[in-house]
């Protein structure tokens, strides 16, 4: 069964301040991420996030395997995406 992928305010916010291209991108790899194991999640330390890499971006994940959701919290640069979580 696959996941429901729930995108937050936040992430549709950070998504409209990067360039289109890369935004379609990020949107196509979580799409698709809800349709496989998500065994492509990395656990963030110190937290009970996931994180999944898209290139330079990255995309902060809270994972709710009993219900079968992902909830999409941040998807922001590599360098940024750590700060304030």
């Amino acid at each position: 069964m696959a996941f429901e992928i729930i995108w937050t305010d936040r992430s549709k916010k950070d998504l409209k301040l990067i360039d289109k291209i890369i935004a379609l991108r990020i949107i196509d790899k979580v799409e698709s991420l809800g349709c496989l194991d998500v065994v492509f999640l990395e656990k963030v330390e110190g937290t009970d996030y996931c994180k999944f890499r898209v290139g330079q971006y990255r995309v902060l994940i809270e994972k709710f395997p009993a219900t079968k959701k992902l909830f999409i919290l941040k998807v922001r640069h590599r360098k940024k995406i750590y700060k304030n979580i």
